[in-house]
């Protein structure tokens, strides 16, 4: 299930959201505006034994956000 991250135009919240079908609309949790763009989100994967994340400069493994979009 896609999870994507969001921020609204309006009040500037970002906020997950899981969306089922690519046009259905999201609304900001906050402000409920429907004025949001979806953010890239930072991705990692794993090749044989070596994990790979998007940035070998950071280490989120002490991270205690909810969300990636905060490490901006």
């Amino acid at each position: 299930m896609p999870l994507y991250e969001y921020e609204c135009k309006k009040c500037g919240s970002c906020f997950e959201e899981l969306v089922f079908n690519s046009s259905e609309k999201v609304a900001c949790p906050e402000c409920s505006s429907k004025r949001v763009g979806r953010l890239m989100s930072k991705c990692a994967f794993k090749s044989g034994d070596k994990f790979t994340g998007a940035s070998d400069k950071s280490d989120c493994s002490g991270c205690t956000a909810t969300s990636c979009s905060s490490c901006k």
